[in-house]
């Protein structure tokens, strides 16, 4: 996009502070200047090297940078590294201390240029339905961990209406909704997977969510950020010639489209396959995406996969001409545009990867600490064999799991291996791109550190900050108290780092999900079904773990100087967390030995040890009961609580009808993600679990009670339990946390531990 000028904020790094540091005159106690480098050196597709000076004389904090983003990235370096304040998802404003500690004058400057985040899935399995509140607080977060490269597809569906509607003549929104989908699935809408699925959305919703992008595109603008915007990927509506108005399509012939098959048994939009036809259309796509946002994006980044997951549709005669043809479109609308794409699987091939120019592709390499990557893969070049620049990507996190995992070591070494080969291997970014955010935040705290770090990391170095900032914790202070909590809690990291957040299963994709949320069986085993889950760990180190941080209960929620909100709510989120997967690996255990106590019972009935034994029912019966006593601890956490996803979707609804297929979107997606077709056939049942409050008790917990009192055996889950849940939505959800973490954690620990 051309970037035309839009009204900005009038002071960026100043609102931004007053929103995170909202407490007294906290945000005046920092001093900030924003001084340009040259950009003589900045060529197409790549950043000038940004750098940021911090210092502070205990009373006022002192930051400049060549960039915003520079800038408020220096001001969460001194909050983490010296006021021990963690800005993070479930703690967004904190408080400084009366003192602040003194540092001297520090440069750093980052050692790539881009900084990405997102992924499309982001934005359906955590992100759908946030409103204005919610972005902001997410593009401050950005804004402090040096994000200048985030993916943004918030009303993008407006384009499509506008193009439909303005440009083919499409009569009314009932043909867009049989083409657009529902809230919760834009990600694979926009990514050429399906269609329609989810809708039809109301009038409302395209007027609330363009105006909401607009807000998010300035806010990016203010910032500096170079947001990435959904391109034309090639693809039309099936009922496209029989919907728009017939001398729109003159030109357009039956054969020049073609069918795109199915994803997971959804049907994929059709695909054109002329590519006269397609830069027509593309063109006029990006036309009606300037119309929209022109006036208040400023990019460069387009993405861009058309054969992401479902391959080159059956019918194509020849996808590099049709890559082609998408790139000279592109680049008639913005000559400086850059194409996006995600390396997963197999994609980009090189029919696209020798369609582009070296400088103008950027690859997303979401494989980077599943591979143990450190430089891009071998086919990803252009057609002359010089490879494309890339960025260094993590996924993390499938579906929005709840979960502890992680790959900590090899992020770090991979990192800095393809950093100190950029010259050779092109590598220009680092990026986070979970499927779901909101949790492990010290994969994020620490990936988004990586590029400016003046010595570098060992996870042993890492985790002493961690601690320190995570928790607000001075080890070298005079306060015995904190030196001992900070060495129990560095031990109890320690523990982590070694076992959960050091998955040695490269197949593995995100967390070991928990048995407590699987169709039931008495053999453990994943709940959805490309999860690959192993227990890879020593159950014991986690409880141990968890000894640790409930030892140090009392230091963490005690007030007086050095206590920050930040720190004690941090302290709060994570023993939940922690506790959670004890009680998850627990269940495990607890399933093993009822499927034993089952068979033993068979075999051996009458002998003596059996007797002493507890039966299969009373073990099935403790199972039950850890499910309610694991959604009574996730409650104590609006994080973790089903109803803060359900209330956000039903407050962007303006009548019930509306709230309700909000609502009905919001709970499909994290339990059948579609109808039985998708859920049974397509394997996407459960594939956004969430260990949350009011999913363990409403949803998980009569599935497992029904299963013990059939005897163990499988029932129709579908029909029983799962479309029902989706679909009924006579019982609302409550957001409001209850109970306290602490209290909670204790009597589990002892009651299960």
């Amino acid at each position: 996009m051309l970037g035309t000028p839009a009204v900005a904020m009038a002071d960026p790094v100043a609102d931004l502070l007053r929103r995170v540091l909202p407490h007294g005159s906290d945000a005046r106690r920092f001093e900030w200047r924003v001084e340009p480098a040259g950009e003589s050196d900045a060529a197409i597709g790549q950043g000038s090297a940004e750098t940021f000076t911090l210092s502070c004389d205990g009373r006022r904090v002192r930051v400049s940078g060549t960039t915003t983003i520079a800038v408020t990235t220096g001001i969460n370096w001194y909050l983490q590294h010296y006021a021990g304040i963690d800005i993070s998802w479930n703690s967004p404003t904190a408080v400084l201390p009366d003192s602040l500690p003194p540092c001297a004058a520090e440069t750093h400057t980052a050692s790539v240029p881009w900084r990405y985040y997102l992924n499309f899935c982001t934005h359906s399995y955590s992100m759908a339905f946030w409103g204005w509140d919610r972005w902001q607080q997410e593009l401050d977060w950005m804004a402090l961990h040096g994000v200048n490269m985030p993916l943004a597809i918030v009303g993008m569906e407006s384009v499509w209406r506008e193009v439909l509607m303005h440009d083919y003549g499409y009569r009314g929104l009932d043909a867009v909704n049989r083409f657009v989908t529902g809230s919760a699935y834009y990600g694979w809408f926009f990514m050429n997977n399906l269609t329609a699925w989810g809708g039809p959305q109301p009038r409302s919703w395209y007027r609330q969510r363009e105006a909401l992008a607009r807000r998010i595109f300035r806010r990016m603008k203010a910032f500096g950020m170079q947001p990435v915007v959904p391109g034309y990927v090639g693809m039309v509506p099936r009922d496209f010639l029989a919907e728009a108005a017939p001398t729109k399509v003159a030109a357009w012939k039956p054969e020049d489209i073609v069918d795109g098959g199915v994803w997971c048994s959804f049907t994929r939009p059709a695909f054109v396959d002329n590519t006269a036809r397609l830069q027509e259309f593309a063109t006029r796509y990006y036309a009606a995406f300037e119309r929209l946002y022109g006036d208040v994006c400023d990019t460069r980044f387009y993405a861009i996969d058309p054969f992401h997951e479902g391959g080159v549709p059956a019918g194509v005669g020849d996808a590099q001409a049709s890559v082609r043809a998408m790139w000279q479109a592109l680049t008639a609308y913005d000559p400086a545009a850059v194409w996006v794409a995600q390396h997963w699987q197999d994609n980009p091939k090189p029919l696209l990867t020798h369609a582009i120019p070296r400088g103008r592709l950027i690859i997303l390499d979401l494989h980077g600490d599943n591979n143990a990557d450190t430089e891009c893969s071998g086919h990803h070049t252009t057609v002359e064999g010089e490879a494309h620049d890339w960025v260094w990507g993590q996924v993390s996190n499938f579906g929005g799991n709840v979960g502890l995992f992680g790959r900590m070591n090899r992020l770090i070494h991979c990192f800095y291996a393809a950093r100190d080969g950029a010259a050779a291997n092109h590598l220009v970014g680092i990026g986070a791109l979970p499927e779901g955010i909101e949790n492990n935040p010290v994969l994020y705290d620490l990936l988004y550190a990586l590029p400016w770090t003046t010595t570098d990391y060992t996870q042993t170095t890492w985790l002493r900050d961690y601690v320190r900032m995570r928790y607000g914790l001075r080890p070298d202070g005079s306060d015995t108290a904190q030196r001992c909590a900070y060495d129990t809690l560095l031990a109890a990291w320690k523990r982590l780092a070694a076992t959960v957040y050091n998955c040695p299963n490269d197949q593995q994709q995100g967390t070991t999900e928990s048995v407590l949320l699987m169709r039931p069986s008495l053999t453990p085993g994943a709940v959805s079904s490309w999860a690959s889950s192993t227990w890879n760990w020593d159950f014991g180190e986690l409880r141990a773990a968890l000894r640790e941080f409930l030892s140090v209960a009392e230091v963490m929620t005690m007030s007086g100087a050095g206590r920050h909100t930040a720190a004690e709510d941090n302290y709060r989120c994570d023993l939940v967390e922690l506790t959670r997967q004890v009680l998850a690996d627990y269940g495990k255990q607890l399933l093993e030995e009822i499927a034993a106590a089952k068979a033993g019972s068979e075999s051996v009935v009458g002998s003596a040890a059996v007797s002493e034994m507890p039966s299969a029912q009373e073990l099935a019966e403790r199972f039950l009961n850890l499910i309610l006593d694991q959604d009574r601890l996730l409650g104590t956490r609006v994080e973790l609580r089903l109803g803060r996803w359900t209330a956000m979707a039903r407050a962007l609804g303006r009548t019930t009808a509306e709230r309700d297929l909000y609502e009905r979107n919001a709970r499909m997606i994290l339990t059948t993600w579609g109808n039985r077709a998708q859920c049974e056939a397509g394997g996407l049942h459960d594939y956004a679990n969430r260990e949350w409050q009011g999913l363990l008790r409403a949803y998980y917990y009569p599935r497992w009670r029904a299963f013990f009192e059939a005897g163990c055996t499988p029932l129709p889950w579908f029909d029983r339990f799962e479309w029902p849940f989706a679909t009924d939505l006579r019982e609302i959800f409550s957001p409001e946390p209850v109970g306290d973490e602490i209290t909670i954690a204790r009597e589990l620990y002892h009651k299960y531990l």
